[in-house]
């Protein structure tokens, strides 16, 4: 099986989703419980903007009841996909339950500040990140999400101060920032 997955990783990086989603779909026919396929060929066609057939082969991985637990990429997946479509609602749910599994997953809280601003309840997206950065005080993204809220609340001063602490822990971002924040001084570079 991991031979397939190989396959269809290798496919999908040279942008053949097509054929990503066929060396899967041929390894589900010949054993159904191919969990990781499910997961991959739903990855793939998030990328292809297929949503409902993502979202199926998500929920295939999706345990019954409450209480129960997936691998954490199987609810952010899911949680993307319900971001992906406009359900905040929905997407909330879903970071709640990655975030509440594992702590230290710095992009569920990222997701969930997303989706809490998707629904207009800035209050608790803030308060998302500000949990966070609590937790993971060199969280690059965390920083960048919070500036980004700060910026919807009307902060700009606190929202430059978060995008400059993000360029701090994660000097790679500035690549991601470049054409939108001119006026920003990027540590290590002159201006």
């Amino acid at each position: 099986m991991n031979d397939s997955i190989e396959e269809a990783r290798r496919r999908h990086e040279a942008g053949d989703d097509l054929g990503a989603v066929a060396v899967l779909t041929q390894a589900l026919a010949r054993d159904g419980g191919l969990k990781e396929a499910y997961l991959w060929r739903a990855r793939v066609f998030q990328s292809m903007g297929c949503l409902k057939e993502a979202e199926e082969d998500i929920d295939r991985l999706l345990p019954e009841g409450e209480h129960s637990e997936a691998p954490d990429e199987v609810w952010m997946c899911k949680a993307a996909l319900r971001l992906g479509r406009g359900d905040g609602e929905g997407a909330i749910a879903y970071y709640t339950r990655a975030k509440a599994q594992n702590p230290q997953l710095g992009n569920a809280y990222v997701g969930l500040s997303m989706a809490y601003s998707l629904a207009r309840r800035l209050d608790l997206a803030l308060a998302t990140m500000d949990e966070a950065l609590g937790r993971l005080p060199e969280f690059g993204n965390g920083y960048k999400e919070r500036g980004r809220i700060k910026l919807l609340l009307h902060d700009q001063a606190g929202a430059a101060d978060d995008l400059k602490k993000a360029l701090e822990v994660s000097p790679e971002a500035a690549r991601e920032l470049e054409g939108r924040f001119t006026n920003l001084h990027v540590p290590g570079k002159a201006g």
